[in-house]
C-alpha cells in the first residue's frame, strides 16, 4: 500500500526490548518497543522539553523493561499508551505512530505524525 512503508522485520526487534529507528543526524526519529507479537511505536520526543529520550542508542526502557523512560529528566511513560505517569510531564503523552505487523514485517504510515499532533 502506498500510504504505508516497511519499518523493519519483527525479528529485528528484541522481544521485551526497544530500538531507535529512522535515524536523522545523531538521533533516531522513533522509539520502537516489542512485546511478543505486538509492536509499539512512538516519536522519540519527550513532551517535557521535546528532546530524544534514550540515554544511549536503543536504551529507552526502565531497568526492569516495564516502561519507557526519558533519561534527561526521568519522565516515565506507559509502553502501551504513551501516558506519562511520573516526572515533569505527568499527564501528557508521547506521540503515537500507528504500526501493524503482517507476515513478520512491521508497517508504519508513509507520513509520520508531528510532535504537534497531540
Amino acid at each position: 500500500m502506498s500510504d504505508e512503508r516497511k519499518l523493519c522485520a519483527l525479528d529485528d526487534l528484541p522481544d521485551g526490548g526497544s530500538r531507535g529507528m529512522l535515524r536523522e543526524g545523531l538521533d533516531d526519529r522513533l522509539c520502537v518497543v516489542r512485546r511478543g507479537e505486538e509492536v509499539f511505536v512512538w516519536l522519540n520526543d519527550c513532551p517535557h522539553e521535546h528532546r530524544p529520550m534514550e540515554y544511549r542508542q536503543d536504551r529507552f526502557l526502565s531497568g526492569d523493561a516495564q516502561h519507557i523512560v526519558c533519561y534527561a529528566h526521568s519522565a516515565h511513560f506507559d509502553i502501551r499508551t504513551g501516558y506519562c505517569f511520573a516526572g515533569p510531564c505527568t499527564g501528557r503523552h508521547l506521540t503515537k505512530v500507528p504500526a501493524r505487523v503482517e507476515n513478520g514485517i512491521v508497517w508504519i504510515p508513509a507520513a509520520l505524525p508531528s510532535i504537534f499532533d497531540r
